[in-house]
């Protein structure tokens, strides 16, 4: 049954070229859609026509090297370098010094390659790939998350009334952060007159960091904080 359906793949008949294209759409769909329900730029569309374009331009090689023994490998080569400044647009760096889009631009790079599979009949490869990104952006992300809200070291951007300094100091120091470094923002605050800090903590062992923001809010004097991931 496999290897009928690999045979299909492997001719260039206009069937399995239709099929290759519609998979590769479909594929690169499924994957922008959790991109999507977190508000990317890049969701269902874009990383379907990445998908495609993809699976055609490999398709488009593999047709010239039939018809003109070019190498075929050339302009899949070029996808590769070329989805590069796709991905390089999703990328950006906020005014907290907060780094957001590399999980979209790697998926853009990887949905490429896929449709690359996909576009030269490696339909087992492509389908493979497929299953292991969902694995990698669906299920990975909540492990990911845990790890990063469970570690001993936490950076968050705070809001605190100027007389409010003395007591923030000191329930840091009470509770044995080190403090490696913090810095003085000039970001519009919630409430006129108050200072925004960028503080990254050392907190010598492995915390919850919601606990610990928390913690901080009881503190009369911050009206305002969240961490930067």
């Amino acid at each position: 049954m496999f290897e009928n359906i690999q045979a299909f793949f492997e001719t260039l008949t206009p069937l399995s070229v239709v099929a290759r294209l519609v998979m590769a759409t479909v594929l690169g769909s499924f994957v922008g859609m959790e991109r999507a329900h977190k508000r990317y730029a890049a969701g269902v569309r874009t990383f379907a026509l990445v998908c495609l374009g993809s699976a055609l331009a490999t398709l488009t090689g593999l047709y010239l090297s039939g018809l003109y023994q070019a190498d075929a490998g050339r302009i899949p080569a070029q996808i590769l370098c070329g989805i590069g400044f796709l991905g390089a647009g999703t990328i950006i760096v906020t005014d907290r010094k907060q780094i957001k889009g590399l999980t979209t631009a790697a998926g853009l790079w990887v949905t490429a390659t896929m449709g690359m599979a996909i576009g030269a009949g490696f339909i087992m490869a492509g389908f493979v790939c497929f299953l292991l990104i969902f694995f990698t952006t669906y299920y990975l992300y909540y492990m990911t998350r845990y790890i990063e809200n469970h570690t001993r070291t936490i950076e968050i951007y705070i809001e605190v009334e100027r007389k409010g300094m003395e007591p923030l100091l000191s329930f840091i120091h009470d509770q044995n952060y080190v403090i490696s470094s913090i810095e003085r923002r000039k970001d519009e605050t919630i409430v006129e007159d108050d200072i925004a800090l960028r503080i990254e903590l050392d907190m010598l062992k492995k915390r919850d960091h919601s606990e610990v923001m928390d913690e901080f809010l009881k503190i009369k004097a911050v009206h305002y904080i969240e961490e930067i991931i």
